[in-house]
């Protein structure tokens, strides 16, 4: 059942990032991250209070910071070519391991 709920969590998330994320993950780039993170977190999983939707969001752009190179944030971001199906379980799985730890 937690990983039901994980999955349904990170498939947005997922699909949100090539609107979102860009290589430099600047101020603007970050924010524009958080709100689409934090809206599909909300669609997601409605039982998430608004805290723990912002620590898993903001636990998702660092972990897209430290796990990725600037050319794979470069390749979720292109809205032409979707990211590899490898991109995309690398993403979901780094998100999985680092941010959903205590949630339920």
């Amino acid at each position: 059942m937690k990983l039901l709920r994980a999955v349904a969590l990170l498939t947005p998330l997922a699909l949100a990032l090539p609107m979102s994320a860009h290589a430099a993950m600047d101020a603007k780039t970050q924010n524009t991250y958080m709100n689409e993170c934090a809206s599909a977190a909300g669609q997601s999983n409605p039982a998430m209070d608004a805290k723990a939707v912002q620590a898993h969001c903001e636990c998702g752009a660092r972990q897209i910071n430290k796990s990725f190179t600037d050319k794979e944030i470069a390749s979720l971001n292109d809205t032409s070519t979707p990211p590899s199906a490898e991109l995309t379980s690398r993403l979901q799985k780094t998100v999985a391991e680092h941010c959903l730890q205590g949630q339920k």
